[in-house]
């Protein structure tokens, strides 16, 4: 499609020199890259210019301070700056001015509100109930006027106002006042309110620390935490202190155990990394309360390059693990880095590390 730079009125041609060719796709944003340009010039040239000052296309919304030059000196100079370029204005009257369909008002406390703004000439007048358009297009206009409604910065007072205009142009077009409630109930339902997604619903390595001192216990569930939790509380309030390390500890310290000190470490969704992950947290923990090291390592190498043994020759054996392999003294981890990677090569698939290996 090629846009035209001449046309003719009643029977004179004119042709374009100037200004970008109406029509063409990248011409908005050439207009608003100039204005922008132009905006920063004036700024920086200028020894006055409005704290305030928002544009939209080609409207802008200022706060000016007469006591600094006249209001009609600036005008005039801006104007100087571009033969082809021109700005009219506008002033409040009777504390109100009008921007684009927001009426801005200055209150008594000289403190701003917000209203619609309707020309004089606004008929109210949308698709008729009874047209034979399709139902969205009746809808259009309605839902554009409950977005407004819904998401200007109404008081009270205005919001309510401005809800029964919306229900009187319904019922003038032959539609139901109910239409407007149920279009806010449907706008409400795509409202969502940002929330920090629950983590004590998830599955995985969890942490339960003490109330009273910094002993943690690290523990797993395939189930969520939250249901592992409530386990441990009623081990302890029915004296089963024997079947939970963290019962057991609140009995004997007579310490407290709050569901505020429950927290996800790692999500595991896999069952059979469980163990891995769980002997992982346990190795980085100092302080754990748990009876044992670690449950029986899903990996004999994670076994051979951990610090400690984690049993006796027959754990070892029940892996393939030779018993004097079993017995002697396993590689120190100085850091966590070298847990984490003694972890990865423990979780590592063997016939993958055989490959790499090779290569």
């Amino acid at each position: 499609m090629k846009c035209l730079s001449s046309f003719d009125k009643n029977g004179e041609y004119f042709q374009q020199h100037e200004g970008t060719a109406m029509g063409n796709s990248l011409s908005p944003f050439i207009a608003n890259l100039f204005i922008s340009t132009f905006e920063t010039e004036v700024k920086d040239k200028f020894e006055y210019f409005p704290r305030v000052w928002f544009r939209y296309v080609d409207d802008i919304f200022t706060v000016f301070d007469i006591k600094a030059i006249s209001l009609d000196k600036f005008i005039a100079k801006l104007n100087n700056r571009f033969p082809t370029i021109k700005f009219t204005y506008q002033v409040e009257h009777n504390d109100q001015l009008p921007f684009l369909d927001v009426l801005v008002i200055r209150n008594s406390e000289n403190k701003l509100e917000f209203d619609v703004y309707r020309k004089e000439t606004a008929t109210l007048r949308y698709i008729p109930n009874d047209s034979h358009h399709p139902f969205q297009h009746k809808m259009a206009s309605f839902n554009f006027l409950m977005h407004r409604l819904l998401n200007f910065p109404f008081s009270k007072e205005r919001f309510e106002h401005e809800k029964q205009l919306i229900k009187n142009i319904a019922k003038s077009n032959g539609y139901s006042v109910h239409l407007i409630d149920n279009q806010k109930i449907n706008y409400r339902r795509f409202w969502v309110t940002p929330k920090t997604k629950s983590t004590i619903t998830k599955s995985g390595i969890y942490e339960i620390s003490c109330k009273d001192c910094d002993q943690k216990d690290i523990g797993q569930t395939k189930g969520s935490i939250l249901t592992r939790f409530k386990e441990h509380m009623a081990h302890l309030k029915y004296g089963r202190t024997e079947k939970s390390c963290v019962a057991q500890h609140a009995f004997d310290n007579n310490h407290r155990i709050d569901i505020n000190n429950l927290k996800l470490i790692r999500n595991v969704t896999n069952s059979r990394q469980l163990d891995a992950f769980e002997n992982l947290e346990i190795i980085k923990c100092n302080n754990g309360m748990n009876k044992d090291k670690a449950p029986i390592p899903t990996s004999p190498l994670f076994a051979l390059i951990n610090k400690d043994s984690y049993g006796s020759v027959n754990r070892g054996n029940k892996f393939g693990i030779n018993s004097a392999i079993t017995n002697q003294n396993y590689t120190s981890l100085e850091s966590v880095e070298d847990i984490n990677l003694a972890f990865l090569l423990a979780i590592f698939p063997f016939r993958l590390l055989c490959a790499l290996v090779r290569l």
